[in-house]
């Protein structure tokens, strides 16, 4: 029997061993507790006791285990209860299987309880530059035990990861979503121009003034791509057009890349607008008068998630991180 495998839930059935495969044998793992108590008390009574059933429950699941095995296990008289050969034998490999069985249970328990001290949040580029940080900062001065795993995704396919549980709460640039996910907007977000530092308008930039977005109108605009960002992309179209210009487009994947850009003198590029120092030497800041991209910034998770961790993560009420 040494093929008997683990079951975790009384009523699973525990892989049968090779003397019994060729009968298509299955135990369950009730009947091996009840086999257990009675081989170790060798009494049908005191093992109704321990296991808090009646004397004939144990009776009646003694002979259905024998019946499935093929063999008796006891052998019984008015004055006492012994163990027969296949008995003694199913005894040995029973008390394995159920520490082996012990072990399991203990491990699961463990992975449940370290799972359940864990969070795992998306978060667009935008969210890490802006309100992310102060919301995993007061997170962990709340609950330093939990573990925190961030991944920086574009929000759709943020929604795609809570829906299959690869993430468990997301910062998602709206509108966007999905019917099985709560949404809870957080943060409006007013972005800035940036410009290279010999651009005509850096020395209007220095003034600490506004400068009309149409007065870029010749400039070309560097972003995400539309399948990288297509909130932040269509909001930058639709008010560039609001201002009386359809604007030059250089795309690009990587918010990097686009400063990069930038700083070679390729084009400029909208950041978030609480950053008050270039995020990059050799670019200047730009505040744009009305109208201006706007972008709405919200927390995305689960309805029927009933983590205690990620309700008190999406409860957090902070304001954006000045010093990202």
């Amino acid at each position: 029997m040494r093929e008997l495998g683990p079951a975790i839930l009384d009523g699973a059935p525990v892989v049968s061993g090779r003397s019994m495969a060729s009968k298509g044998v299955d135990v369950e793992m009730k009947s091996l507790r009840y086999f257990l108590s009675v081989a170790e008390s060798l009494s049908f009574n005191r093992a109704a006791e321990r296991l808090h059933v009646s004397q004939p429950v144990v009776t009646r699941t003694i002979a259905q285990l024998e019946h499935s095995i093929g063999a008796k296990l006891f052998s019984r008289t008015t004055r006492r209860v012994a163990l027969t050969p296949a008995g003694a034998m199913l005894l040995k490999e029973a008390r394995s299987l159920m520490a082996h069985v012990e072990c399991v249970q203990r491990v699961v328990r463990h992975a449940v309880a370290e799972e359940s001290r864990r969070l795992t949040v998306g978060a667009t580029s935008i969210a890490m530059q802006t309100v992310t940080p102060a919301f995993l900062r007061r997170f962990t001065e709340l609950h330093p035990d939990v573990a925190l795993e961030v991944r920086e995704l574009p929000s759709q396919t943020q929604f795609e990861c809570l829906l299959s549980a690869d993430i468990d709460v997301g910062f998602v640039l709206l509108p966007g979503g999905h019917p099985d996910l709560n949404l809870r907007p957080i943060h409006q977000e007013r972005m800035r121009l940036a410009i290279p530092e010999h651009h005509p308008h850096a020395v209007s930039a220095t003034g600490g003034g506004q400068i009309p977005l149409s007065a870029f109108a010749n400039d070309e605009f560097i972003i995400p791509s539309r399948a990288q960002n297509s909130t932040m992309y269509d909001e930058i179209l639709k008010t560039c057009e609001m201002a009386g210009f359809r604007p030059k487009l250089r795309e690009c994947e990587e918010n990097q890349t686009c400063l990069g850009l930038a700083k070679a003198g390729l084009g400029v590029v909208f950041i978030p607008g609480q950053n008050q120092q270039p995020i990059v030497d050799g670019l200047s800041l730009v505040d744009i008068e009305d109208p201006v991209p706007i972008l709405e910034l919200a927390i995305a998770w689960r309805k029927q998630d009933p983590s205690t961790y990620l309700s008190i993560f999406r409860d957090l009420e902070v304001g954006p991180d000045r010093d990202a």
